[in-house]
């Protein structure tokens, strides 16, 4: 009787320290791979209940054998409780607690010396809405939300591929209810609570529908250049002093991760060796046919223009040295892909009018884009 409980014990204490492992950046440094995440998360419910059942088993068990001490049991027990805490809480409320209610966003007047002129800033501009995310302040949460006019609009950022995907606050119909997961081969897995559905940022895509999302196009600039474009703009206000923020802030510097050689989490294997693994490109993806294109972001800044075709989409890629910015348009009006010799930050043209804004990958890390479309040409110097 005494190695039952023993194996009791032992079965629920190793379910629920799995759980952990899997869930958390402590197995994700070992590779875990997203198959096992989801199978996890998608089956959390009935494995919490079984490691439970072994504990309650045990439990009753050594109330009649007295094997165990009370208090004994007691402790093991409450490492159970935290275990199991941790599992389904560290990650999405903790570590990377959203900001999708309550974010607060001030006038670019307003913010005095919030920023440096030269600091990354993720900018939006819909509905005659302009709202700038600045990198240094929107990678612990992950998730940002915000009003567009008459649409409410979700800014994911994933700081190990450096990749701001931001969506519409809608998957078939309902408002979502976005928290971080895991991250996985160097990307965010983003839980919606509402639907149940995981998404992978970089591809957009839904686990277990298979759906793909249509992301919300998006800029890179610097603030200097986000006042000058946007005088009338605002800019997401984070303090930086809760206190994870400062735990993360100490031991992961955000500065570290831009260093060519440092990475916060390496958990991708990085091959393809035709640009750096830390080199910044700007990715354009055709998923329909199965098409893909990488920029090196120096030709960009040096080109400033530059056509491109990607599977089915033309799209011209612009760099604003007024702005330092970088912004994608699509070439197709009316049905047909016009030629651009003049374009500002806003797409307007002057033989076609206003061209509509598109969604392209800025600047993120080579090493992730690759792995995840290890098909993509390249454009280089």
């Amino acid at each position: 009787m005494k190695r039952i409980i023993y194996l009791l014990l032992t079965v629920s204490i190793l379910v629920a320290l799995a759980g952990v492992f899997i869930m958390t950046d402590m197995g994700q440094l070992m590779g875990i791979s997203k198959s096992v995440i989801v199978y996890y998360f998608n089956n959390n419910n009935w494995i919490i209940f079984l490691s439970f059942a072994a504990l309650a088993i045990a439990f009753l068990l050594n109330r009649k054998h007295k094997v165990f001490k009370m208090k004994t049991f007691l402790w093991i027990g409450l490492l159970w409780v935290v275990l199991i805490l941790s599992t389904k809480f560290v990650t999405p409320y903790i570590m990377f607690s959203a900001t999708q209610e309550g974010a607060e966003f001030v006038k670019n007047s307003e913010t005095k010396d919030y920023l440096e002129d030269d600091e990354v800033v993720f900018v939006i501009d819909l509905n005659g809405v302009q709202k700038a995310y600045p990198r240094s302040y929107i990678w612990q949460t992950h998730i940002v939300g915000s009003d567009f006019g008459d649409d409410e609009v979700v800014m994911t950022y994933c700081v190990l591929a450096n990749l701001p995907t931001p969506f519409i606050n809608d998957i078939n119909g309902s408002k979502v209810n976005f928290k971080v997961l895991a991250q996985t081969n160097n990307n965010l897995l983003i839980w919606d609570r509402a639907s149940g559905e995981i998404i992978q940022q970089i591809t957009q895509t839904c686990e277990f529908s298979e759906n793909r999302l249509d992301p919300v196009p998006v800029m890179e600039m610097t603030w200097g250049g986000f006042k000058k474009a946007y005088p009338d703009g605002s800019v997401f206000y984070n303090q930086w002093d809760s206190p994870m923020e400062i735990v993360l802030d100490a031991i992961m510097p955000l500065e570290e991760n831009f260093e060519p050689d440092q990475w916060m989490f390496k958990t991708v294997n990085f091959d393809d060796k035709r640009f750096e693994t830390k080199d910044m490109i700007i990715g354009v993806a055709d998923h329909e046919s199965d098409a893909y294109l990488a920029i090196s972001k120096p030709l960009l800044m040096k080109e400033k223009h530059m056509e491109v075709t990607v599977g089915n989409k033309n799209l011209l890629v612009a760099y604003f040295d007024e702005f330092d910015a970088i912004a994608a348009f699509d070439l197709e009006k009316n049905g047909q892909k016009v030629t651009v010799e003049e374009i500002d930050i806003n797409g307007m043209t002057k033989n076609h009018g206003q061209l509509e804004r598109a969604y392209v990958f800025n600047s993120v890390f080579w090493g992730v884009w690759s792995y995840y479309y290890p098909q993509t040409e390249v454009l280089t110097q």
